[in-house]
Order: C-alpha cells, then structure tokens, then sequence
C-alpha cells in the first residue's frame, strides 16, 4: 500500500471533518524523504485545516499526528477534557502548541500516554475506562476500545468505515490525495 492509501485509509475521518484527529505508525523506507513530504502537505493544507506533524521518530518509523487544528483545539477546550488533561501533566493549556508540544514532550519519554485517546477524538469516557480497566473489560472495540456508549460508538464507527471506504475508492478511481482533500 502506497502512502496515499495509507494516509486515506487511517486518516479519512480527519480528512472529511468528521473526526478531529487520526495516527498511524508509518515505516521509513516506503517514502525516503518522509519529513519533506509532510512538509510540503502542511503548505498545502495548512491553509484548509489540516496539519501533518511527526510525534516520534525511530529510525525505522514515525509515528504520524494528522489534524484539524479547529477541531481539535475546540475537543480539547471541552471543559471535562481540558480537567483531564490538566490531571495528566497538561499544565500550561494556554494554546494548541502548547498542548502538542506536551504530548510530543511525553511520546518522547518513550512511553504511550493513555490520554492520546482525547487527541483522537475517543470520548472521555472511553479513555478513562481505558486506563482505570487496563485495556480488559471493554464493552466492544472498534477503532478503539468502548466501555460507555456502544450503541452511539458502533454508529461512528460505521461512519468512519463507510468514510474509509469513499477516499479509498476514490484514490483507486485515480485522483491524487492533493485532489482529494482539495475538494475536501
């Protein structure tokens, strides 16, 4: 798989506005110049919302962040999501770089902090049952793990699919991910 069907497959949500935030692990060797390529990405999209940033970097991977700066500082400044972050190290919320570069600051430590899961747009509720049950006791999983609202999750995660689906078949019918997202 080519990196625009990666990027479609994981990121489409994001792209369709539908989800603030998506990440995925990408190997090094399918694109050489993967810094330049986000880059270039981030001129392009910058301008509609959408932003490409690298959380961690191995020498084999990077661990790709794909956004809507708007969308997700708005999730973030939710009142119980802000509170819970604050509780896991968040301390100076005073802008959305300031809240990133935290996150990159603690992806950088090594570790996976649980609380990405508000960055990606996982309800509250969903992550803190995460981290209080230690990944077991989950009601359903999808595109993550549910432990509240089954019925309303599995909804978006058929909204996701059928997103997936739409840019990936897109991409196969010919146009370019810059096309796709333009017209995103």
């Amino acid at each position: 798989m080519d990196i625009e069907h990666k990027l479609a497959y994981h990121c489409a949500p994001t792209f369709a506005g539908i989800k603030a935030a998506n990440l995925l692990s990408l190997e090094k060797f399918l694109l050489p110049d993967i810094r330049e390529r986000f880059e270039e990405y981030n001129v392009q999209f910058n301008c509609r919302g959408i932003y490409f940033d690298i959380l961690r970097e191995s020498r084999e991977r990077v661990l790709l962040f794909v956004y809507r700066r708007v969308q997700l500082w708005e999730e973030l400044c939710i009142s119980c999501n802000e509170s819970f972050l604050k509780s896991c190290g968040y301390d100076d919320y005073s802008s959305i770089d300031t809240v990133l570069g935290r996150l990159r600051e603690k992806m950088s430590e090594g570790g996976f902090p649980h609380e990405i899961g508000v960055f990606l747009s996982y309800p509250l509720e969903d992550v803190m049952g995460f981290i209080n049950f230690k990944g077991k006791n989950y009601k359903c999983s999808g595109y993550w793990k549910v432990y509240g609202d089954v019925q309303g999750t599995v909804k978006k995660f058929e909204e996701f699919k059928m997103c997936r689906d739409h840019y990936i078949s897109l991409l196969e019918s010919g146009m370019s991910l810059v096309q796709l997202l333009e017209a995103a």
